[in-house]
């Protein structure tokens, strides 16, 4: 039993010494934010809304008046907006109150943000920019949400180096920086031309195939080189395996 005593006052000594570390709560508009969280969701009256199955099936949840919700990914398209609620998706009306999370707040959750246009109705659904890109990126606040700006710092003066995005528009992905390295395709897998499940098909590559990566990985997925091509495309890292020289 002393024995006993012993051992539990230790702890409790290390436990004081070493206090575990907990990460505060990012806090927003009186609610927690999470990683990938794009803003809250509110609505003016009980709701029915829907997630698609697999089988082509539908579920339906009732969603009561004022509750709020997060919301992660934004779809815009055809004039309309869907926003991703868990497994359900929901489109914007005037029974929707849908409040933004500042995208200077939900970068804070990653360590190297590339920042991902999903509007597929400004152009230039797809195109992704880093802060390593030799760009300056700015935050600006307006009456109709979050403006980010982003500027080449490389240039003359003569001409407006900037492109403007709305928050909204923007997903922010985890950027993961490496060698050039080999890998072989382990499933037959069709290549993408934007870092997005989403975006548009390139062609089919068949299992076996060799690829050379600068070491880029954006959102999951690899910018890969085809040689016979001469071009980059992006494949999903988890069909991709690690090889040596051949």
């Amino acid at each position: 039993m002393k024995k006993l005593i012993m051992v539990l006052l230790a702890a409790l000594v290390v436990a004081v010494i070493h206090p575990t570390i907990t990460e505060a709560k990012v806090m927003h508009d009186g609610a927690e934010v999470v990683k990938g969280q794009t803003g809250k969701m509110t609505f003016t009256k009980d709701i029915k809304v829907y997630k698609k199955n697999p089988n082509g099936t539908f579920d339906s949840l009732v969603v009561k008046r004022n509750n709020f919700f997060r919301t992660y990914d934004i779809e815009k398209y055809d004039g309309k907006t869907f926003y991703q609620m868990g497994q359900y998706r929901v489109q914007a009306t005037d029974l929707v109150v849908f409040k933004e999370v500042p995208l200077k707040i939900r970068a804070s959750f990653y360590q190297n943000p590339s920042y991902i246009n999903i509007n597929r109705e400004n152009g230039n659904y797809g195109r992704y920019f880093r802060k390593e890109d030799s760009l300056s990126i700015y935050f600006k606040d307006t009456p109709n949400g979050q403006i980010v700006e982003y500027c080449d710092d490389i240039n003359d003066g003569t001409y407006d180096s900037c492109r403007r995005y709305l928050g909204t528009d923007l997903k922010i992905a985890d950027t993961i920086l490496g060698e050039e390295k080999r890998y072989e395709l382990i499933e037959n897998t069709i290549g993408k031309r934007d870092p997005l499940k989403e975006s548009q098909p390139d062609v089919m590559y068949e299992k076996g195939s060799i690829f050379v990566t600068g070491g880029l990985i954006i959102n999951g997925y690899v910018l890969v080189f085809v040689t016979e091509k001469d071009y980059y495309v992006w494949l999903p890292d988890n069909v991709l395996k690690l090889v040596g020289d051949k």
